[in-house]
C-alpha cells in the first residue's frame, strides 16, 4: 500500500467552517468529506471537466477513511454580524416588472402559434371548427402585442422621467449596502496552533500513481475550504507528520468522509439546490479517535443529584414543551396538598416566612422528546430532581407526599394491589392527564431515564431556554453595537449561572438565535416567566455551553431552573440531533 497525502495550509491562520449539526459552532479538524467536495467543485467549475480528474475523484471516494494530522485549535468567541440583505424593494419591483414582460411576450408567442395552426388545418370540418378561434387568436395576438409595446414604451418613459427625480435618487440609494435592512449572521471559526493540515489515504501503489497527477492538478487550484474567507493553499505531498486523528471503530469523535458514488450524489444534489436552496452535504459518518487527547478523570458536578423520581404520562393529551412551567407548578401544588401544613422548604421553595428559599430545593423538570431525527418536542413525563444537600428527613417528606397521593388513588380505583396507580392532574384548558411513577432505570423511553441527562460531557446544549437572571438588553436591536453588547451580556450571565450551581466557569458560551436541537422550541414561543405580570419578566434564550473540563449532569440553569427551564442535554461529539439554523 502507498499513501496519497493532501497538504492544506490555512493562509490566514483561521478556519471558517460551520459544523454540520450546529450552525454556531466551528468545524475542526476539517472533515474529509468537506475537502473532497471542495475538490469536486474545482473540477465541476472547469470548462472541460477532465475525464481523468473525474475518474480520480470517483476512485478517491472508494478508499477507506483517511488519517489526518491537525493540531489543537482555539475557538473564537462567536458574535452576530449584521449584514445587509439582498432582497430590497427596488430589486423586487424590477424583478416583478421583468416577469410581467416575459408573461406578455409568452402570451403573444402562443397566439402566433395558434394562428399558424389554424391556417394549416386539415379536413374541412377541422377548418370550419377553427375559423372562430382564428379570429379570437388574431385579437389576442394584437392585444398582447399592444400591451407589450405599451409597457416597454412606458418603462422607457418612466426611466427617462425618473432618472434624476427625488424618487429615482431614493430608489438608487436603496440599492447601497448602508441603506438596506440588516440581518444577524454568524461566522464560527477556529485558530489552529499549526495552520497546516494533512489528509492521508492509503491505496495500492499502481492506483495511486495512476490518479496522482490528476488529483495534484485539482489540489493546486483549490483556494478555500469552508467559508469564502477560509483561504488555503493545497498540494499533494510525499511525507506528512504522524497522523493524530485515526479512523477507528468505537472512536470518540465522528467526522464526515466521502463514500462510493459521492461525486454522482453531489451532482444530483446540485441539480436540486443550484447553490441557492438549502442543502445537505452527501457523506458517510466515520468514527475517529484523536490520538493523545487529554482525559480528565474526575468530572465537575452540579448541586443537583442523580436520584430522580420520574413519572411518565399514561393518559391525556400530549403537552407541548412550552407548557413545562405550568405542568411543574401544578405537580408541585398537588404534592404540597398531600402534606397540609407540613410542607418542607425543600418542596415549597419558600422559607417559613414566605420568602423565596436561599437554599437549593427540589426541581420539578418536565422531560420533552428532543434530540432525535423524529423528535416531536412533546412532554413525555416529568422528574423530581433532588439537590445533593437535601437530607434524609427532607427527602422522606417528599416521598410521603407521593405515597399518600398514590394510596388515595388506589382507593378511588378500588384496586389495592396496583403498586403505582396513575395520578390525575387537572391542567385547566389542557384538560386532565395521568402520570405514573416508574421504577428507577426501567423506562423503555430514553427521554425518561435519568442517565440520559446525567452523563459527562465537555459540551452542553439547552433543551428548554434559560430564563436569564439579569436582563441583557435588546438582543434583536437593529443597532449592531447594542445587539452585540446584549449577546455578550447574556453569555456572561449564563456563565455566572453555571458557577451558581457549582460548575466551573465555561470556556465558551454561545447564545443561539434559534433552536439548537431537533424538536426544541424557540425561546420566544414560551410564555412569560414568571407568569405574574407584576414581577420582573425574564429574558429567555437557548445556548450551547462548553467547559474546559468534563461536567457531569444534571444541568439546570437560570431563574426558572426549579420549574424545568434551563434544562441542558450533554452533547457527545457524535451527536447528530442539532439543527441547521
Amino acid at each position: 500500500m502507498k499513501p496519497l497525502t493532501l497538504k492544506l495550509c490555512y493562509l490566514t491562520g483561521r478556519s471558517v467552517a460551520t459544523t454540520y449539526n450546529d450552525r454556531v459552532s466551528a468545524e475542526w479538524p476539517p472533515h474529509p468529506a468537506r475537502i473532497y467536495s471542495a475538490l469536486v467543485a474545482i473540477w465541476a467549475d472547469s470548462e472541460e471537466r477532465d475525464a481523468d480528474a473525474r475518474a480520480a475523484l470517483e476512485w478517491l471516494a472508494t478508499l477507506e477513511a483517511p488519517s489526518l494530522y491537525a493540531s489543537a485549535a482555539s475557538r473564537r468567541q462567536v458574535v452576530p454580524h449584521f449584514v445587509p440583505v439582498n432582497d430590497v424593494s427596488v430589486l423586487d419591483t424590477m424583478e416583478r416588472q421583468r416577469q410581467k414582460l416575459d408573461e406578455l411576450a409568452s402570451e403573444a408567442a402562443f397566439a402566433l402559434v395558434d394562428h399558424e395552426n389554424a391556417l394549416s388545418g386539415g379536413d374541412q370540418k377541422a377548418i370550419e371548427k377553427t375559423k372562430k378561434s382564428l379570429e379570437k387568436a388574431k385579437k389576442t395576438h394584437k392585444t398582447s402585442s399592444e400591451k407589450l409595446e405599451a409597457l416597454i414604451a412606458n418603462d422607457q418613459q418612466l426611466y427617462a422621467a425618473d432618472k434624476h427625480s427625488d424618487a429615482g435618487i431614493k430608489n438608487a440609494r436603496a440599492l447601497l449596502p448602508e441603506a438596506r435592512g440588516k440581518q444577524p449572521r454568524l461566522f464560527p471559526s477556529v485558530s489552529p496552533e499549526d495552520p497546516t493540515v494533512y489528509v492521508r489515504w492509503s491505496a495500492p501503489a499502481p492506483e495511486v500513481e495512476r490518479h496522482r497527477n490528476a488529483l495534484a492538478d485539482l489540489a493546486n487550484k483549490l483556494v478555500r475550504v469552508g467559508h469564502s474567507t477560509s483561504f488555503v493553499a493545497c498540494c499533494v505531498v510525499e511525507d506528512c507528520p504522524t497522523p493524530n486523528w485515526e479512523p477507528r471503530e468505537g472512536g470518540s469523535e465522528v467526522l464526515r468522509v466521502p463514500g462510493p458514488g459521492q461525486l454522482s450524489q453531489l451532482e444530483s444534489a446540485f441539480e436540486l439546490h443550484r447553490e441557492i436552496e438549502p442543502r445537505v452535504l452527501p457523506c458517510r459518518f466515520q468514527r475517529y479517535e484523536p490520538v493523545g487527547r487529554e482525559v480528565h478523570e474526575i468530572p465537575s458536578q452540579s448541586l443537583f443529584g442523580k436520584d430522580w423520581i420520574v413519572f411518565r404520562q399514561v393518559k391525556g393529551r400530549r403537552l407541548a414543551q412550552t407548557a413545562a412551567v405550568s405542568l411543574a407548578r401544578v405537580l408541585r401544588g398537588a404534592l404540597m396538598s398531600q402534606l397540609g401544613d407540613e410542607v418542607p422548604e425543600l418542596l415549597s421553595g419558600h422559607s417559613q416566612g414566605g420568602e423565596p428559599s436561599q437554599l437549593p430545593h427540589l426541581a420539578i423538570v418536565p422531560l420533552p422528546f428532543v434530540g432525535h431525527a423524529h423528535a416531536s418536542g412533546d412532554l413525555l413525563g416529568i422528574a423530581l430532581v433532588f439537590p445533593k444537600v437535601a437530607d434524609a428527613a427532607q427527602r422522606t417528606t417528599v416521598l410521603r407526599a407521593i405515597g399518600q397521593w398514590e394510596a388515595k388513588r388506589r382507593v378511588d380505583l378500588e384496586d389495592g394491589e396496583v403498586e403505582t396507580p396513575p395520578l390525575e392532574l387537572t391542567l385547566g384548558h389542557a384538560g386532565m392527564i395521568e402520570l405514573e411513577r416508574i421504577e428507577w432505570g426501567v423506562s423503555p423511553l430514553k427521554t425518561l431515564r435519568a442517565e440520559r441527562w446525567c452523563q459527562t460531557s465537555y459540551s452542553w446544549v439547552t433543551v428548554t431556554p434559560i430564563a436569564l437572571d439579569r436582563n441583557p438588553g435588546d438582543l434583536v436591536s437593529r443597532d449592531p453595537e447594542k445587539a452585540a453588547a446584549a449577546y455578550e451580556a447574556a453569555q456572561s450571565t449564563i456563565a455566572s449561572a453555571c458557577e451558581r450551581i457549582g460548575l466551573p466557569r465555561p470556556s465558551h458560551v454561545q447564545v443561539h438565535p434559534s433552536v439548537p436541537l431537533r424538536g426544541a422550541v424557540k425561546a420566544r414561543a414560551y410564555p412569560p416567566f414568571p407568569s405574574d405580570p407584576s414581577k420582573n419578566q425574564r429574558v429567555k434564550v437557548h445556548a450551547r455551553i462548553e467547559f474546559p473540563v468534563p461536567v457531569e449532569g444534571p444541568m439546570l440553569l437560570g431563574a426558572g431552573r426549579y420549574f424545568g427551564l434551563g434544562l441542558c442535554l450533554p452533547l457527545p461529539q457524535d451527536h447528530e440531533a442539532v439543527v441547521d439554523a
